[in-house]
């Protein structure tokens, strides 16, 4: 994870929008303690699009990702896979019931108690889109919208199922552009345990933290835009002059790009909004 993208982000983006036995080493942690670690993080995305298709095809092509489809007819699930480790689940929404074709990614935010946070989001006011329920691959997760409109997902990974540990890290970071950031605050606040910090004195946006790191963030939803909060997740990428370039020649949108600085943001050509970081040389 990389500590200078999450200061930046929130500073920069204020007014744009649209994861066998070994023998234990006391400096290592254990796996129990690793996953503690990514508590309130992003580390899963789903990409929900009305051409399944077209999403993959873009996304093969211009991550170099590869992919592997799961079950049958509208039961269908596909994973991108970036070399040998997933990143990402691609499945098909009607256009009819969301009203749109347009694709949405909707980030998974690490839990150890999806239940308990889907009882307390509900309480403070959120729409339940998708009870918790079996996510076969990886453990527990449910789907739901704050009251402000933003989707977001809750994952619980499964310390037995040790198919999870092979999930790429490559998620960096997740922003939340909303018309009322205090209002935002106070509900992840208080439905998923998060403490609040301003970003600077002088700013209204605000970090959200958890297990003493900052997680994600909030900043305000420019007026040009919708106004319903919306969620924009980052991905690394090694490259990110190579890769925005790739993505406007298989028909992706530049959102927004500041001089100078290894991020972006991007709309694909079904219009996911999806954040690009640049990974820091080793």
């Amino acid at each position: 994870m990389k500590t200078i993208s999450k200061y930046g982000l929130a500073l920069l983006f204020p007014l744009i929008l649209s994861t066998t036995f070994v023998a234990a080493e006391p400096v290592q942690p254990t796996e129990q303690v690793a996953m503690q670690a990514q508590l309130g993080s992003l580390v899963w995305a789903d990409l929900y699009t009305g051409d399944v298709n077209a999403s993959l095809d873009f996304y093969t092509k211009t991550f170099a990702w590869t992919v592997k489809k799961f079950g049958k007819n509208s039961a269908k699930y596909h994973i991108l896979y970036d070399g040998e480790q997933p990143i990402a689940g691609v499945l098909g929404r009607s256009a009819e019931r969301n009203k749109t074709d347009n694709a949405l990614w909707i980030g998974s935010i690490a839990t150890n108690d999806v239940q308990a946070n889907v009882d307390r989001a509900s309480q403070n006011k959120a729409t339940i889109l998708m009870q918790a329920h079996d996510f076969a691959l990886y453990g527990k997760r449910a789907v739901i919208a704050d009251p402000q409109g933003g989707v977001i997902a809750l994952l619980d990974l499964n310390e037995n199922n040790k198919v999870h540990q092979k999930i790429s890290n490559k998620w960096d970071w997740a922003q939340l552009f909303s018309v009322d950031i205090q209002k935002a605050a106070t509900f992840y606040q208080s439905s998923f345990n998060y403490s609040i910090e301003k970003v600077a004195p002088q700013q209204s946006s605000l970090y959200l933290i958890q297990q003493d790191e900052i997680q994600a963030s909030i900043v305000k939803l420019p007026a040009a835009f919708e106004q319903r909060d919306r969620w924009v997740n980052f991905v690394e990428v090694e490259n990110l002059a190579k890769t925005l370039a790739t993505a406007v020649k298989n028909g992706a949108e530049i959102i927004h790009q500041p001089e100078g600085d290894a991020l972006a943001i991007i709309a694909d050509p079904n219009g996911a909004f999806l954040g690009l970081t640049e990974q820091e040389s080793e």
